[in-house]
């Protein structure tokens, strides 16, 4: 019993000796880790890339195996189908470009033009002849604010030049950074995911060396579940995702609503995101339909919030299940959390996390309560 007091005193002092280091130089620390985060951006990006992409390479190596069962072919096995990983992401990505960017032009085009027909004239002209806005409308000369707006002042003010180079510059050199850091980071991911095998081995064998057993196999279960969260989720967001695309222009087509496969590409991406993204997909939908028919554009979003049912009751409990095991509370608080700390990406990261901490919890309670004796 004085062996586990002692045992428990030590923790509890260790824990309370870092919680004050952590509070007297958090400072130093959020500088540091910040510092260490900025230059490591690449590789950082870099391993969440090969993370996913390991989700379709080990499909793709499934399938090799199955079909090769002999293995004449093993040493090709693992660039074969690493490039395939990489070019049905690539093939995906195009296909969501060729179908989303010219449409979207053609509705911008159609929302902002000067033709009779748009929405946005119809909208202005009902706005001008109503009687509650007439009296606004009078005010204001119409004319002479779209000849305003149309003008190019920015190439008549020569004063403002330098702050325009200025500008163009570091909007060249921000876009020059992304580029560096995009391609730095894919080049690391295939690397990682070339010698997955060996970089585990390695880092195992660092564990055995400076780790007791006990802590090694509790550092591997926690990894365990971790890695299961995280992949669960991918994994089901992007199958709920596509069936939510799929559904959404087979209906939108019933329907006859306009720009069906761009609105459906943009519903099936901003449904990887949660809670809100629904809300996003919605929005701009509505915003794209509303260029061509006001009416329609209402019609749609009855239409948006049925699909968003059917989804929620059926298929996202059908296709993801209960595989995060996180409760609708605690998805509520990580998304906010999520947000508030790294906006859209913030969100995506938090619930799995919060659900691998859920999980955690859950069990290290379950067994402190199969260790406790029954009171009677």
């Amino acid at each position: 019993m004085k062996k586990i007091l002692r045992k428990r005193d030590i923790q509890f002092a260790s824990v309370l000796f870092l919680l004050f280091l952590a509070v007297t130089y958090w400072s130093s620390i959020v500088k540091f880790l910040g510092t260490l985060i900025s230059e490591g951006k690449a590789l950082l990006i870099g391993c969440v890339i090969a993370y996913i992409v390991n989700l379709i390479l080990k499909q793709y190596e499934h399938l090799y195996t199955n079909l090769f069962k002999p293995q004449p072919l093993t040493k090709l096995k693992r660039p074969l189908c690493l490039l395939l990983a990489y070019a049905s992401i690539i093939v995906i990505v195009a296909l969501l470009l060729q179908v989303v960017v010219p449409e979207l032009i053609q509705c911008i085009q159609l929302l902002f033009s000067n033709n009779k027909d748009s929405a946005i004239y119809k909208l202005i002209r009902y706005l001008e002849n109503n009687s509650l806005f007439k009296e606004a409308w009078q005010k204001i000369d119409l004319e002479k604010l779209a000849k305003n707006f149309t003008q190019n002042d920015l190439i008549k003010d020569n004063k403002n030049w330098t702050k325009y180079l200025s500008t163009l510059k570091s909007a060249a050199s921000t876009v020059g950074s992304i580029l560096t850091t995009t391609v730095v980071a894919i080049f690391f991911s295939v690397y990682v995911l070339l010698f997955k095998e060996k970089v585990g081995s390695e880092f195992n064998k660092v564990m055995d060396a400076y780790l007791p057993k006990k802590v090694e196999n509790h550092l591997k279960y926690v990894i365990g579940v971790f890695d299961n969260s995280y992949s669960s989720y991918i994994t089901g967001q992007f199958k709920d995702a596509i069936l939510l695309g799929i559904m959404c222009f087979i209906g939108m087509s019933i329907f006859r609503f306009p720009y069906a496969a761009m609105v459906s590409a943009v519903i099936s991406f901003t449904a990887l995101i949660p809670i809100i993204g629904a809300i996003l997909g919605a929005t701009v939908g509505f915003i794209v339909i509303f260029a061509t028919s006001p009416f329609k554009a209402l019609m749609f979003l009855v239409f948006i919030v049925v699909l968003q049912q059917i989804d929620n009751r059926i298929t996202y409990p059908l296709v993801v299940g209960k595989s995060l095991g996180l409760p609708s509370i605690w998805v509520f608080t990580a998304v906010m959390i999520g947000g508030g700390l790294s906006g859209i990406i913030g969100m995506m990261v938090t619930v799995p996390l919060f659900a691998a901490l859920y999980q955690l919890i859950k069990d290290d309670v379950k067994r402190r309560k199969e260790k406790l004796p029954i009171e009677e």
